[in-house]
């Protein structure tokens, strides 16, 4: 009796052996996902190399930004399969909407290709990219604009190429209301038009946060009044975000609307991604009058490239 059972528990074995290598073996071919557990003495760049990939990749994949803080015991998912391709940046492109596209992330592609600055690429510019190396994630809740805002961002007939730039500014005010700049520029600044601006997204003080109040200019295709250049104000959409900058950072509900904000106007307008400025920045391009607007504690890329 006891022999019989012997022989069956080796051909169970047998069986559950040869069942886990079919297992294995459909798991490869399915291209599924394998796992990893880091021992002592391994770093990502020896589990990296073992499975194909860059560490650049293989962190990229499991959400890590600092490779040298991986731990004995921790799990890493390895992408079951990953091509790397040339790419070259046209015009209007920027590192999160190539990465999108090839569904990494920009972090990953300025690593892998030593860009230090990424809004210093340039049309032109070689690439290399790891496709499929972002970790998929929930996706955070994003501001959309309202169906009412948008269908006046739209209604307005525009000539080609009449607008060349966006500039961005802040008000330098957190208690301003439309109704208080409208005044303040129409009857202080004797502005016949009035808003200076095209476009205000509101903080939540006396304006709604993140709220996008289309301005008249907008409406009638008019010149702005926010820069220092009656020429500039005939090619240059302003925006401005209510709050002093200088002082405070604008809240997440503004900037998630500048970003959607600024993504309809270029897919409208056709201006690419390296000609929109702050104030400040653009300013200084022009070599006109210095300002603060929109203050030190606003960054512009960091808004539009998260």
């Amino acid at each position: 009796m006891l022999t019989i059972l012997r022989r069956g528990n080796k051909q169970t074995s047998r069986i559950v052996v040869i069942a886990v290598l079919v297992f294995l073996w459909l798991d490869l071919a399915l291209g599924q996902a394998a796992t990893h557990t880091i021992k002592r003495g391994e770093t990502l760049s020896v589990i990296a190399k073992k499975h194909g990939l860059s560490a650049l990749a293989l962190a990229a994949h499991n959400g890590i930004t600092n490779p040298n803080e991986v731990k004995i015991g921790q799990k890493l998912t390895i992408p079951a399969k990953t091509e790397t391709v040339n790419y070259t940046i046209r015009k209007g492109d920027t590192l999160s909407t190539i990465a999108n596209k090839y569904k990494t992330t920009a972090a990953a592609i300025a690593k892998a290709n030593g860009i230090k600055n990424p809004n210093t690429i340039k049309p032109g510019q070689k690439l290399k990219i790891t496709i499929g190396t972002a970790k998929k994630t929930a996706k955070p809740s994003s501001t959309t604009i309202a169906s009412s805002t948008l269908k006046e961002i739209n209604r307005p007939r525009i000539r080609r190429y009449r607008w060349k730039h966006i500039v961005v500014h802040h008000s330098a005010d957190s208690n301003n209301s439309i109704r208080g700049m409208e005044h303040y520029h129409r009857r202080v600044r004797r502005m016949e038009n009035g808003l200076a601006y095209h476009f205000v997204i509101g903080n939540g003080v006396n304006t709604t946060n993140g709220k996008i109040y289309v301005g008249d200019r907008w409406k009638r295709q008019l010149q702005g009044g926010h820069i220092g250049s009656a020429a500039l104000n005939e090619i240059a959409i302003g925006i401005c975000l209510v709050g002093n900058f200088e002082k405070t950072l604008p809240t997440a509900k503004q900037k998630a609307s500048l970003k959607a904000l600024v993504s309809r106007l270029r897919s409208r307008t056709g201006i690419p991604y390296n000609l929109i400025y702050t104030h400040r920045q653009y300013h200084q391009h022009k070599k006109l009058k210095s300002t603060i607007c929109p203050g030190r504690r606003f960054s512009l890329r960091n808004i539009l490239s998260t």
